[in-house]
């Protein structure tokens, strides 16, 4: 039984990452093509699908108890995590400002590298 639940709380990780990633990924392909309000909306979208991205990534982590807390590749996720929320918020906030359109793109980008690489932190687990 529980390693349905813990499967299933691995599912939900990966169905909120998309709910993350996507919209962010849009907002680094289409810039100019979004209004404002689509593009706040997004990154609204991207906030929800972070929290359920910290949601079900701290109970994975307190069900598998002391088995991963101590690995390096989780350390460095978590603390990724911590930067892409920051720059999820930075985008959030230049989003809502009509003058600051040309800094979404980067920054856009830069967040779905940032999560690109804790997709391989999570599935290569190199360390």
């Amino acid at each position: 039984m529980v390693t349905v639940v813990y499967s299933l709380l691995v599912a939900l990780h990966v169905v909120s990452l998309v709910f993350c990633a996507g919209p962010i990924l849009a907002l680094a392909l289409v810039p100019g093509g979004l209004t404002p309000s689509a593009a706040q909306r997004l990154t609204r979208v991207a906030g929800f699908g972070l929290l359920g991205i910290l949601l079900t990534g701290g109970a994975a982590v307190a069900m598998t108890g002391p088995a991963f807390i101590h690995t390096w590749w989780l350390r460095l996720s978590v603390l990724l995590f911590l930067v892409i929320g920051a720059l999820t918020g930075r985008l959030r906030r230049l989003t809502r400002d009509p003058g600051s359109a040309s800094g979404v793109r980067p920054l856009a980008w830069a967040i779905t590298f940032a999560l690109a690489l804790v997709v391989y932190l999570m599935e290569g687990k190199p360390f």
